[in-house]
């Protein structure tokens, strides 16, 4: 699943968490407790609690930050490539110029 995806269940779970800790009825409150011992059993298996929204969020943003970067850096390399490729070619042709001119000038 996606991080957005993540992040919009973790908002519904939370959501739904402090709907149960509102009301009072004896099977909200066992869910809640259901709830409670299998975040507690997950977190002792060391499975990731992907349950806060702000992390998650956190999360996206600094990847596409690195996104950007890795691209910007991307560009910046193969920009550098061709403006070298341009300039090695200019050298040749010019060194082609001007092994003809001496040619020329040996006749």
């Amino acid at each position: 699943a996606t991080k957005a995806v993540v992040s919009t269940q973790s908002t519904g779970k939370k959501k739904e968490v402090t709907a149960l800790q509102k009301s009072t009825d004896e099977k909200s409150a066992d869910k809640l407790q259901t709830k409670a011992w299998q975040k507690a059993i997950s977190m002792a298996k060391g499975e990731k609690q992907k349950d806060n929204p702000d992390l998650i969020v956190k999360t996206i943003k600094r990847k596409e930050q690195a996104k950007k970067k890795s691209k910007k850096e991307w560009n910046a390399r193969t920009g550098g490539q061709k403006k070298a490729q341009k300039e090695k070619q200019k050298k040749r042709q010019a060194n082609i110029e001007k092994r003809i001119q001496g040619k020329k000038q040996k006749k």
